[in-house]
């Protein structure tokens, strides 16, 4: 919440609040996702959380800024009661909180009175760590807290690197699902906290959309009656809309490495899988909610913010002065297409070329583009083929790449081949 709060402080929008648990922190990628809608997108989120931590959440960022659209990723909706304890997660979520007067309106809430002290002092909490908890001293040892670091930190948690091993994808075939959707359960205590989440919205005009990231489509048997449940409950508020990533589920986008590589019930995303629904979310939105986001690709502040992130330049056009990667062509039309934009990210070894293409039906995964070309002096034409990879795929155009020595300077686009 530091990074939120340092942002709002600049009288910078944030455009959509991203509520729930490590489902959300480790599922969606932010910054892609502020990317591809042109928009600053903020997760608000805690390992180990309920639903009762979103609605936390959510009251305390509303005290600084009103979004356009909150998304509330449905796994922290569950058999949820009011915790006694694991409370570590909620105290973290607690001490983030710079309202005095909001937390004690809602420690009440969060907490039974026996944990009152230790929710507003950490010293509290660290004597009892003290004299019970010698794991968590020996992590802490090892692992010193680091200064606070001024870069924008949008609330993703991106943990795994790879995905799920040859020996764990046997145990789906040998032993079966780890996760069965007939245990799937809602308590009374976290439809209450629910409705309070969509009432806060209401009042504010605010429409609210449930996301659901996907576990490995393996992971979960009978899933249709874990829907189900779930339905039932947010078939309550019509004015919401359900993305559900769980089912129907893309196979062809979701492999065995955009996952965690755990056989334990609650399986995570890989930083991969992170990509992908970030992508997914922000053509669903695109879909969904048109005209709804602000465009900001034209703010000086947004560009400066974000244009130093991996995917700014697959997804808005190259500002001027950004260090490594030029502008070739823009706006562009070639036949039956539309060139966005094609630009140059520099490289040690090769030079990237990135070409951006209004969608079109005849894009294919490979196209043939003749270009004029600059080389050792010398000027002719070449084809080039480019490859559209498949992780990254903006709401509006189509993304190719190709990769060409140092010495090759493209100058311009002549024609656009199937």
């Amino acid at each position: 919440m530091d990074s939120f709060f340092d942002y709002t402080v600049k009288k910078k929008g944030v455009d959509v609040f991203i509520l729930g648990n490590s489902h959300i922190i480790t599922g969606v990628d932010p910054f892609i996702l502020s990317d591809a809608t042109s928009s600053t997108c903020f997760i608000l989120g805690n390992s180990g959380t309920s639903v009762i931590d979103a609605w936390f959440q959510l009251g305390a960022a509303l005290k600084y800024t009103q979004p356009k659209l909150v998304i509330l990723e449905t796994y922290c909706i569950g058999n949820h009661e009011k915790s006694v304890a694991d409370l570590v997660p909620l105290f973290q979520s607690f001490d983030s909180q710079k309202d005095r007067w909001y937390k004690l309106q809602c420690m009440p809430r969060l907490f039974y009175s026996d944990n009152w002290i230790e929710a507003w002092s950490p010293s509290v909490r660290n004597h009892s760590f003290l004299l019970k908890d010698t794991t968590r001293i020996r992590y802490n040892i090892k692992n010193p807290k680091l200064p606070k670091s001024n870069k924008l930190d949008l609330g993703r948690f991106a943990r795994f690197g790879s995905g799920l091993q040859d020996s764990t994808l046997a145990k789906y075939v040998n032993i079966g699902s780890p996760v069965s959707g007939k245990e799937y359960q809602i308590s009374a205590f976290s439809k209450k906290y629910l409705q309070k989440i969509m009432k806060m919205c209401e009042e504010r005009n605010i429409p609210v959309l449930f996301l659901t990231a996907p576990m490995y489509y393996k992971h979960i048997s009978d899933y249709d009656v874990w829907k189900s449940t779930l339905n039932d409950e947010l078939q309550k508020y019509p004015n919401s809309k359900w993305f559900d990533l769980q089912f129907p589920y893309d196979t062809t986008l979701y492999t065995p490495d955009k996952f965690e590589n755990t056989y334990g019930a609650n399986q995570h995303q890989s930083n991969m899988g992170m990509i992908i629904t970030a992508y997914k979310l922000a053509g669903f939105i695109d879909k969904n909610y048109p005209d709804l986001l602000p465009n900001r690709s034209k703010d000086e502040k947004w560009i400066e913010d974000f244009k130093i992130t991996e995917h700014f330049v697959y997804n808005q056009d190259v500002p001027v002065g950004i260090a490594g990667i030029s502008s070739i062509i823009k706006d562009k039309p070639m036949g039956n297409f539309h060139i966005r934009e094609l630009a140059l990210k520099e490289g040690e070894n090769s030079n990237r070329l990135i070409l951006k293409i209004d969608k079109h039906n005849n894009l294919f995964d490979t196209i043939t583009v003749q270009c004029n070309i600059t080389m050792q002096g010398s000027n002719f034409i070449a084809d080039l083929e480019m490859l559209k990879i498949k992780e990254v795929f903006p709401p509006n155009h189509v993304v190719y790449l190709a990769e060409i020595r140092n010495d090759v300077k493209v100058t311009d686009i002549l024609n656009i081949q199937k």
